[in-house]
């Protein structure tokens, strides 16, 4: 009797991170050899979206998310975003946009700068038309109160380092999030 095996979707990874500088290749190599059919390469930074665009483009297998983590907005510019909407535009590999947010557990930047890119980045989406990889912690309300003012259900996506409650749980699947 044959066995009808599902190979895996990794929805969210970080491949290009340093902890894999001495032994990246390798493991990606196995990736597939272990049952791991597909990856999706988180952009977290300026430096990772262009890291996991170039791993996207190395492996057949994996792809890209372009964003930038909300402790990492501080030196996100216009120009960056255009960078992004380009390659999401272009590159078939590009299937989402994240991981951006608000992080108010460390708190930095401040709010304002973390509020003003998460918007940025969610009309990014909503242009390419990809859906978003949202980071939340800490930041339940001003996180919900933006994704509905910018009507977030219209795009989709992943509510992602969510520890709220069942009410924001509800709250988010309703409007069409994992």
């Amino acid at each position: 009797m044959a066995e009808n095996i599902m190979g895996i979707f990794e929805s969210h990874a970080h491949y290009d991170d340093e902890a894999f500088n001495e032994d990246r290749r390798e493991l990606l190599k196995e990736l597939p050899e272990k049952g791991i059919e597909y990856v999706v390469n988180v952009g977290a930074s300026m430096e990772s979206t262009k890291s996991s665009i170039a791993l996207a483009d190395e492996y057949d297998y994996i792809y890209a998310a372009v964003g930038v983590h909300p402790n990492e907005t501080a030196p996100l510019t216009e120009e960056f975003i255009q960078y992004m909407k380009d390659e999401a535009l272009h590159n078939k590999k590009v299937v989402a946009v994240g991981e951006i947010g608000l992080d108010y557990y460390w708190d930095e930047p401040e709010r304002s700068i973390q509020k003003k890119w998460f918007e940025a980045q969610i009309e990014l989406a909503r242009d390419v038309k990809l859906p978003i990889i949202i980071h939340s912690r800490d930041a339940a309300k001003d996180t919900y109160d933006i994704m509905k003012a910018l009507h977030a259900e219209e795009i989709g996506g992943v509510v992602h380092c969510f520890s709220y409650s069942k009410e924001m749980a509800r709250r988010s699947l309703a409007t069409g999030f994992y």
